[in-house]
């Protein structure tokens, strides 16, 4: 891992993960990017908020957290992780993750099949 950088690394944070140990850990998911950047604004004092959404650009095709910042009159998307840079669908947005969870439970979940249809209007 390179000490300037954030690198996506599945598996090295939990639900729990604070933007600290991110940046501390120079390691985490989209949901721990998000969060860190979301962290990063505010203390700049840009408004910032959690969006989450479907991302057909990522290999595999999946969910994936991302934010937004408000500037010049407007909301503007971020993908901290840059895995998605075109194709993003808004499913929802909030505060930080947990305002915006797939799924809240107190199980162990696996996924057993997946299937998103997305149209895209021309």
């Amino acid at each position: 891992m390179d000490p300037g950088n954030v690198d996506y690394v599945a598996g090295v944070s939990d639900a729990e993960t604070t933007a600290e140990q991110t940046f501390v850990d120079r390691a985490g998911v989209c949901r721990d990017f998000t969060h860190l950047g979301i962290t990063l604004a505010r203390a700049l004092g840009i408004p910032a908020r959690a969006v989450s959404a479907y991302a057909l650009q990522v290999d595999p095709p999946d969910f994936h957290a991302i934010f937004e910042v408000y500037l010049e009159n407007g909301w503007w998307l971020i993908d901290p992780t840059r895995l998605a840079p075109i194709g993003i669908v808004r499913i929802g947005s909030g505060r930080d993750a947990s305002d915006i969870a797939f799924l809240t439970t107190d199980k162990q979940c696996q996924v057993i099949s997946q299937n998103i249809q997305v149209s895209t209007a021309r």
